[in-house]
Parts: C-alpha cells; sequence; structure tokens
C-alpha cells in the first residue's frame, strides 16, 4: 500500500532572502501539503506510517541505549525501564508517533513530553502521568534518545519549527544536559529537503525517523 500520495512540492530556498518571510512562506506550504497528505491517507494509510514509524524508531531508541549503556541493556526491540526518551503527543497533520510511543511505554522506556509555558518556555512531564506535572529542565539529562518535532529540516540538521522558538530555546539546553543524546526530528517523508531558509539561533537535528525511510543520519551529525 502506498502510504504518500502525491502532495505539492515544498518551496526552494532562495538565498539572500528575508529570513522571516522565507519561513512563513514556507511553513504555510508545508501546512498545506500535510492536510493534503493526511487526507489522502485515510484510515488505513495512517496506520501504516503509525506502523513504520514505532518500528524505525523503536530500533533507533534500542541501539542508541544497548551502545552506550545509558540504561542497562537492551535487545530484540525490548530497552531496559530506565531508559527515557523525549516525544510530543501528535496534532492530526503530524507523522502519528503514537504507536512509537505506546511501543517505547511498553518495552519500559520512561517517555517525556513538553508542557507548554510562557513563550518560548517548555517544561517536560512524564507520559504515564496524566495531570503533566512539570518535572523541570534538568530532568532533560536522564534522555537517551529526544524525538522532537518539526515541519522540516534540510540536509544540514537545520530544524523548521511552528515558529514559537520553544525548540530552539530547549535544545540547546538538552545538549547541555545530555550530550550523548541524538536529536531526531519526525518528519513525513517529503519534508527533508535539501536546504531551508535559517537563522544563527535555530537548532539543529542530528536525524529524521521518517514513515517511509525509516531513519536517516544527517552529515552535520
Amino acid at each position: 500500500m502506498n502510504i504518500r500520495p502525491e502532495v505539492p512540492s515544498l518551496p526552494e530556498h532562495r538565498p539572500g532572502a528575508d529570513v522571516a518571510e522565507e519561513k512563513a512562506r514556507w511553513r504555510s506550504a508545508v501546512r498545506a501539503a500535510r492536510r493534503e497528505l493526511v487526507e489522502g491517507w485515510g484510515g488505513p494509510g495512517r496506520d501504516l506510517a503509525a506502523g513504520r514509524l514505532a518500528a524505525a524508531g523503536l530500533a533507533v531508541v534500542t541501539e542508541h541505549v544497548g551502545r552506550t549503556g545509558g540504561a542497562g541493556a537492551c535487545g530484540a526491540g525490548a530497552c531496559a525501564a530506565r531508559a527515557t526518551v523525549t516525544a510530543f503527543e501528535p496534532m492530526r497533520t503530524e507523522p502519528p508517533v503514537d504507536l512509537l510511543v505506546a511501543r517505547l511505554r511498553a518495552a519500559g522506556v520512561r517517555v517525556l513530553v513538553p508542557v507548554t509555558l510562557a513563550r518560548p518556555r517548555l517544561e517536560w512531564a512524564t507520559l504515564a502521568d496524566p495531570a503533566r506535572t512539570p518535572l523541570g529542565q534538568e530532568v532533560l539529562a536522564g534522555v537517551d534518545v529526544a524525538l522532537v518535532p518539526a515541519l522540516a529540516v534540510d540536509r544540514d540538521g537545520v530544524r523548521l519549527g511552528q515558529g514559537g522558538g520553544y525548540y530552539d530555546t530547549t535544545l540547546p539546553r538538552l545538549r547541555e544536559l545530555a550530550p550523548g543524546a541524538p536529536v531526531v526530528a519526525v518528519l513525513h517523508d517529503h519534508e527533508l529537503v535539501p536546504r531551508m531558509p535559517a537563522a544563527a539561533h535555530d537548532a539543529r537535528v542530528d536525524g529524521v525517523l521518517r514513515p517511509g525511510t525509516g531513519v536517516t543520519w544527517l552529515d552535520c551529525r
């Protein structure tokens, strides 16, 4: 089954253009493409994408935690309890990471999700806590792999977010507290692009996770 119906092309990078205006143009194009993509999927397409993200994402966490030994032994898709991963609760047009999160939790992984405070501050809570009690940014020191949302990423690792600046503020702090944790943006297949508009403060990621291709590590890593 094809999970990627035809979607509108994303913009080409225009060197020298106003960065803020270019980012606004890109966000508009990406959001429109996402709506068209998800509407074309239907339920079966979404389920297939979710399953592929879950398999590839769990493999990345298993491999990384097993290699570093940060949370004990891992194997056959089951990570030790005490492994910690950041994730997010997807909106309708975002890549469907809910099955991946469910499988991580079933494997004993502690999943942290963002709690939005005054812009651009993010707090973090464990997904197991229905009250989403903020734990303080220091909880990021225990993160083994950071799965983060994005609208698009380019080959240099530049991440295009929703425009609130939350992750541009949070990811540098995450790298200070957990320097060995790879940061992986979860995307639809067409959202890894050659080049995007970027400002000096834009956070970068180490790789992208997509349903059709799994994890792609970027040259900047």
